[in-house]
């Protein structure tokens, strides 16, 4: 009987520590982001400096990718030419739309995956296009170029390994992606979706969610995304 009291007892422990955690780590990122109106914000956000890499960096970042997925690079095809279309405007919106700033790498891949490779290279796989939406994808894509905003916060914090500090910019970047499908006149709450559509395809694919420790829990993301999107209403 004393056994199960103190299970119970340690159990409720956990679970109010874990969402103690997680809404310490949701009021950070709002905090980081601020308020104001969606022109205030992205003011704000849109216009902190980019380091804008060169056509040699480029192409050393492009040597640099696992054989892989250089391998399996599509230069061609329908898929391809979505993309391109859907990132077009996006890229446009945050001043990355110059001539090599920003280089597609669309490949071949199981596993659903967009990545931001040395601020220059949007990487995006096959099966992550193939699963989304065009406004899912547009809200994937705004959250990689969100990354150019906080390069630095996120290299200090692989830096100090400090996980909370990484779960935070994400979150940062998912204020990143809402904001600019609000700008383009696409709901908000469609890059959630496309986040839990990613994560739907990776649990079943087998893959371990340790591999995403950096990343925070879904119930994080959408008490972020539900709490944002209303700041974003509220002060339009």
């Amino acid at each position: 009987m004393w056994r199960k009291t103190l299970l119970t007892i340690a159990f409720s422990l956990t679970l109010s520590h874990t969402s103690s955690a997680a809404q310490n780590v949701v009021d950070l990122a709002l905090e980081g982001v601020g308020t104001g109106s969606v022109e205030q914000m992205q003011s704000r956000i849109f216009s902190t400096p980019l380091t804008v890499l060169g056509p040699e960096f480029r192409d050393r970042a492009i040597h640099e990718l696992p054989d892989s997925i250089r391998r399996n690079r599509l230069t061609e095809g329908k898929l391809l030419r979505t993309v391109e279309l859907v990132i077009s405007p996006i890229i446009q919106m945050h001043g990355r739309d110059q001539k090599g700033q920003i280089d597609l790498f669309l490949f071949r891949g199981d596993v659903p995956q967009a990545m931001l490779f040395r601020g220059c290279i949007l990487l995006i796989s096959d099966s992550l296009a193939d699963a989304l939406n065009d406004d899912e994808l547009a809200g994937i894509i705004a959250h990689e170029l969100g990354h150019s905003y906080f390069m630095d916060e996120m290299v200090e914090a692989q830096k100090t390994k400090d996980t909370s500090a990484m779960r935070i910019v994400e979150l940062k970047c998912d204020a990143v992606a809402m904001l600019s499908l609000r700008l383009m006149g696409r709901d908000s709450s469609l890059h959630l979706r496309g986040l839990k559509r990613i994560q739907t395809i990776t649990k079943r694919k087998g893959l371990s969610s340790s591999t995403f420790q950096s990343h925070p829990e879904m119930v994080e993301r959408a008490q972020f995304s539900d709490r944002f999107r209303r700041l974003i209403v509220e002060g339009r």
